[in-house]
């Protein structure tokens, strides 16, 4: 009876959505339309204004931290959502133990060796400083902080797995991997409610309170600071993810 349910409701969607589309077929332009919004004005005008309106030295940057930061808020609160969503899930799972046993039970993993944590010793630090590097040269290169944070979180992965690194960079709780990834969304979302006590709107970087010459330089800091809350978020949730698993999971198997 519940499978039916779910069935008809399915199919209700999918009549319901085919229905609209029909009835309004101009409402999404045709796939390799040249003469779509999107290529008719909306790539020029990023192309011409993006660096001088903007402060940032990369065209994509823009686009994603500035014209588009509604989309890019949304994003981060999807990843937020993901590592929630696999706490939730798992968290009917039983756990195999505290993080003593887990670790104890890494010591015995096939990935263990001389050659292997030799190597990794060397590839941590590199991984850390470049997603650093990532992160300060998002706004001129390619990068930001959703690269940022997936690079400082498989370091995490890695010091967390291989046994004789005793967790030199810390050790997160599921909780508080969860907990962090908020954090970065607050971050994201505080730096667009400052513009608004300065008469401006959300997002509006130009309003932010403080003290420049140009406009474009406080959309440069507006960039910064959400691509900090970027980088925490993702960060975070990948390690949330992780530690979710590693909380359920017999390496001896």
């Amino acid at each position: 009876m519940k499978n039916k349910k779910k069935i008809i409701g399915v199919v209700l969607i999918i009549v319901a959505v085919s229905g609209f589309f029909f009835k309004f077929p101009n409402i999404i332009p045709a796939v390799d339309d040249a003469k779509a919004p999107v290529h008719s004005y909306i790539s020029g005008f990023y192309i011409e204004n993006a660096i001088s309106q903007t402060g940032a030295h990369n065209i994509v940057t823009a686009v994603l931290a500035d014209y588009r930061g509604f989309d890019t808020l949304f994003e981060t609160c999807v990843m937020l959502l993901a590592g929630i969503t696999a706490l939730m899930v798992l968290s009917s799972t039983a756990k195999v133990g505290k993080k003593q046993k887990v670790s104890k039970e890494i010591k015995n993993a096939s990935f263990s060796g001389t050659i292997i944590d030799t190597a990794f010793r060397v590839i941590v630090p590199i991984i850390v400083i470049y997603a650093f590097y990532v992160f300060a040269h998002g706004e001129s290169s390619l990068g930001g902080g959703f690269q940022a944070g997936a690079l400082l979180a498989i370091a995490y992965m890695i010091d967390r797995i291989i046994p004789s690194f005793n967790n030199s960079l810390g050790t997160f709780t599921e909780q508080g991997a969860a907990m962090t990834a908020g954090v970065g969304v607050f971050i994201y979302i505080f730096t667009g409610i400052l513009p608004m006590f300065n008469g401006g709107n959300f997002l509006e970087y130009g309003r932010l309170p403080f003290g420049a010459e140009k406009a474009a330089e406080l959309h440069v800091i507006g960039i910064t600071m959400i691509e900090i809350g970027v980088v925490v978020c993702v960060m975070a949730t990948i390690i949330n993810i992780l530690e979710v698993v590693l909380e359920r999971t017999e390496f001896d198997e």
